[in-house]
């Protein structure tokens, strides 16, 4: 009896609903849901641009804001609407607008970066499933699912980066040069994400 009272202390229920769906839901009295999530979805690719233009040029990797971008997106909008951000975001880039950090295009995905900008996606649907289970409403959940986020965009960006140079060099110049920075990126967005759920509320 106590073992199965312990296991359903660590059962976490999916919460179905992002901090962004729920701010959606709030303003849908006048049925414009999509037209809002529209919004929302261009607000966050917006918000990615942006991150990626904030940069210090780095040879072959350029340190931005964007995976600071990237763990909010996911945290607060949630899978699908994370998932739909991120992914317009790229589309854009693959469609030869200059969205990512150097330009734009089909081929710049296949380059030493674009391991990193698949990542984004991976990481944002990760990270949004989790925000739908209730993982952002606390500070230690919240920085758990950061850390974790961070580590995906880092292992696809390695990935590329190890066959394009080899490993050694990913490691020299797409990991040791970025990980404090983002170390300190993933404390802010962690601590940040609970007190935004609240205001929800």
């Amino acid at each position: 009896m106590i073992l199965g009272a312990n296991k359903k202390m660590f059962v976490l229920k999916p919460n179905s609903i992002s901090w962004v769906e729920i701010i959606i839901k709030k303003l849908n009295k006048n049925k414009l849901f999509n037209l809002i999530n529209i919004s929302a979805v261009l607000f966050g690719s917006i918000l990615l641009i942006i991150s990626s233009k904030i940069k210090v040029d780095l040879y072959p990797v350029p340190m931005t804001l964007q995976p600071l971008a990237v763990l909010m997106i996911g945290m607060l909008y949630g899978r699908n609407l994370a998932t739909a951000t991120i992914g317009f975001y790229i589309l854009q880039g693959l469609m030869g607008i200059p969205v990512f950090a150097y330009g734009g295009g089909f081929m710049y995905v296949f380059g030493p970066t674009g391991g990193f900008i698949i990542g984004f996606l991976i990481s944002g649907i990760f990270l949004g499933e989790l925000a739908d289970r209730g993982w952002g409403k606390k500070i230690i959940t919240s920085m758990i699912c950061m850390l974790i986020g961070l580590l995906i965009i880092y292992f696809f960006g390695i990935l590329q980066l190890s066959f394009l140079k080899g490993f050694e060099y990913s490691i020299l110049k797409g990991f040791f040069p970025f990980i404090i920075g983002d170390l300190y990126k993933l404390l802010i967005a962690g601590i940040l994400v609970p007190y935004i759920w609240k205001l929800a509320k």
